[in-house]
């Protein structure tokens, strides 16, 4: 089989990357799935939050962006599918420690046009009256706030991109790379492909592939464990996202009766042994329920009151030593015309339809006019040149 270009891993990123290279006219592309379906991985793992409160400039210049197309998804981004998108709004309760930080950072995202400010004690009991307040110095909203659908998303993209032309081939594992005199051959499980360019987007399962081409990446697969609440009556309904400080958690009320809990907790990327992606723990443990009820009671009286537990579960995240994303073509490690989008750190759904646009104008014309992503390169982890949050707390920057 021959294509033009080869996308290798078909979550959020690899079927936002292949709309994308359909739209811009490269419909000779072929997005490769080793599971039964698009988003059969991780992105079906997500909580799906969108929002825009990052720390680093070009990271929120790329959140806002995203904010929009998803808000507009079915009109502007992927015209008559759906994201199944929810605005919520994100209520961030802040600690002492961190305050003068949060002021900084509102300062740069409204010079980059986000609508994010400090409320008082009367507004705050208006977007939430259940949210007990105590422990947080301050309270910021962000209205341009969300969640999406992760599975929806991603097979919206990849049916947006066949309708366009572009192939689907689940059930298909790269075996290995090899170049050629007109590109590249990618050995699979289901016979040999030939593609001029390549993109990997292979999230937590990059490592291994990478190392057959002799690079190897600063990743790390952390497991990340959710837990979900029904919620009580007073409590059902669209409220707003909470994310909370102290505690380094996020609390996300999906649909109209539940809750999903998780931690932001950086010590849990720090301490936290590598596991393999195909072969970890994927429940949530006695332990780690007792303490993700022991924050949802507390900022939630209602909760400990008449909440109750209905289950757990695992994902992974693909870290990198700065929690950014690597975006790069791989020339200087000898693979002109393999392109990368690897190492998402938690960030890949919320910033997906920003990848796919990159990446398509990065494989398409062979540069990203929009701003500057060289920040994301692979290089820069030998360098030095890292970019820095200005929280210390995963995922947030």
């Amino acid at each position: 089989m021959r294509a033009k270009v080869a996308v290798v891993g078909g979550g959020s990123t690899g079927s936002s990357i292949l709309y994308h290279l359909a739209k811009r006219g490269v419909t000779d592309s072929v997005l490769i799935e080793k599971g039964p379906s698009v988003a059969s991985g991780q992105t079906s793992r997500s909580t799906a939050l969108v929002r825009t409160h990052y720390t680093v400039p070009v990271v929120a210049k790329m959140a806002i962006l995203c904010y929009h197309a998803f808000k507009n998804f079915g009109q502007t981004e992927v015209p008559g599918y759906s994201a199944g998108y929810v605005e919520t709004g994100l209520l961030i309760g802040v600690s002492s420690q961190y305050e003068q930080s949060v002021r900084q950072n509102l300062d740069m995202l409204h010079g980059l046009g986000a609508v994010s400010m400090f409320v008082d004690k009367n507004e705050l009991k208006r977007l939430e009256p259940l949210l007990d307040t105590s422990t947080f110095s301050s309270v910021v909203f962000e209205p341009n706030m969300g969640y999406a659908e992760p599975s929806t998303t991603a097979s919206s993209y990849a049916s947006g991109a066949q309708s366009m032309g572009a192939k689907v081939l689940p059930e298909t594992s790269v075996l290995g790379i090899r170049k050629t005199p007109e590109g590249y051959s990618l050995s699979t499980n289901n016979g040999e492909l030939r593609v001029s360019q390549v993109v990997l987007a292979t999230g937590a399962w990059s490592g291994p592939l990478f190392r057959k081409l002799g690079v190897e990446l600063p990743i790390k697969v952390v497991r990340h464990p959710v837990a979900i609440y029904d919620r009580p009556e007073e409590f059902r309904g669209v409220r707003p996202v909470v994310f909370d400080f102290p505690r380094s958690a996020y609390y996300k009320p999906e649909g109209q009766n539940l809750l999903f809990v998780g931690t932001m907790e950086q010590e849990l990327e720090a301490n936290s042994p590598p596991v393999d992606p195909d072969n970890y723990e994927q429940g949530i443990s006695f332990d780690e329920t007792e303490k993700f009820t022991g924050w949802t009671a507390t900022v939630y009286p209602t909760m400990g009151e008449k909440g109750r537990f209905v289950r757990g579960y695992s994902g992974v995240y693909d870290n990198t030593p700065d929690q950014q994303p690597i975006i790069d073509e791989l020339s200087a490690y000898g693979y002109p015309g393999v392109h990368c989008l690897v190492g998402l750190s938690g960030h890949g759904f919320k910033l997906c339809p920003e990848y796919g646009r990159i990446m398509a104008a990065l494989v398409a014309d062979g540069r990203f006019h929009d701003y500057d992503v060289s920040v994301f390169s692979l290089k820069r982890f030998e360098t030095g040149e890292l970019l820095k949050s200005r929280y210390a707390i995963s995922t947030v920057g």
